[in-house]
């Protein structure tokens, strides 16, 4: 085997490990993320999502509430006090049967909607699995309004199952496996600088990663409890944050109907100059001694 023979395998196995590391497109992947979801573990995750977003949709209110996910079977406006609620996915599926869970279908890093028309978003396990996931979490910034609010449901790499994310990349190559690290705290960097303030931080989900029904069935005391929502090392967490940028209310100007040079009345009597017997005496000038 010639040198350029080796470099070009080399560089072919150099580029196929970085595949398997890198994020791919979230309208490539959202098949393959639902699929995953509907096996007992990810059942079972997203059961005990369902508690926490139903526990703090209970307390917002407001006219419209927004579900961007990456799981087409997800659906959580359910439990929600708002009446219009719709969901959005990244892409149309192949099977036309599952539209009817979607109502809107779009890029979620340019949101076809205008600025603070939402009062709630829900981010869905999106952020992880997004190549620009600033992005998007600038897009539903945008649209939320002012004393809005976001949820951000996301994995928790701080984890077993995070620990043990880049195992499943190296052999895997699942579209699960290869997602972001997203930290609270990165998460909580993102927020404030978008002028959103953290309210809420729960974790879910305690129980080992194991994919096994027998095993999820007998360990439900571990996931359940509102003290083990406080304790860090959850398999995803959930995030309740609000916008605090005050609106700006429009002022119509006036400025433009009034007039620039406006006329003023004249004095009909006569002004004497005041003369002293040095002379005349002009204003801010003293007087010249002889």
């Amino acid at each position: 085997m010639s040198s350029a023979d080796q470099n070009g395998l080399l560089q072919n196995i150099v580029q196929g490990v970085k595949s398997r590391f890198s994020t791919p497109e979230l309208g490539l992947s959202y098949p393959a993320i639902s699929r995953w979801f509907e096996s007992p573990l990810g059942r079972a995750l997203l059961a005990a999502e369902r508690i926490a977003l139903e526990d703090q949709l209970s307390y917002l209110f407001g006219y419209h509430l927004m579900q961007l996910s990456s799981v087409s079977q997800a659906e959580f406006a359910s439990s929600s006090r708002i009446n219009h609620c719709f969901r959005m996915a990244p892409t149309m599926p192949d099977d036309p049967g599952e539209i009817s869970g979607q109502q809107a279908y779009s890029d979620f890093d340019e949101l076809p909607l205008a600025d603070d028309t939402v009062d709630v978003c829900i981010l869905h396990h999106v952020l992880e699995f997004s190549q620009r996931p600033h992005q998007v979490l600038r897009e539903a910034a945008r649209v939320t309004i002012p004393r809005g609010y976001i949820i951000i449901v996301a994995f928790n790499p701080v984890s077993i199952a995070g620990l043990l994310q880049p195992l499943g990349a190296l052999f895997e190559a699942s579209a699960v496996s290869r997602r972001r690290h997203l930290r609270v705290g990165r998460m909580k960097d993102w927020l404030q600088l978008l002028d959103f303030n953290c309210l809420d931080t729960q974790y879910l989900f305690h129980n080992l990663p194991l994919n096994g029904t027998s095993y999820l069935a007998n360990s439900s005391i571990i996931r359940s409890g509102e003290s083990m929502r406080q304790m860090p090392g959850g398999l995803a967490y959930c995030m309740l944050a609000r916008k605090d940028k005050a609106g700006l209310t429009p002022i119509k100007l006036k400025w433009a109907e009034r007039r620039l040079l406006v006329p003023i009345q004249l004095s009909k009597q006569p002004v004497a100059r005041p003369v002293g017997k040095e002379g005349l005496i002009l204003p801010f000038r003293p007087p010249v001694n002889k």
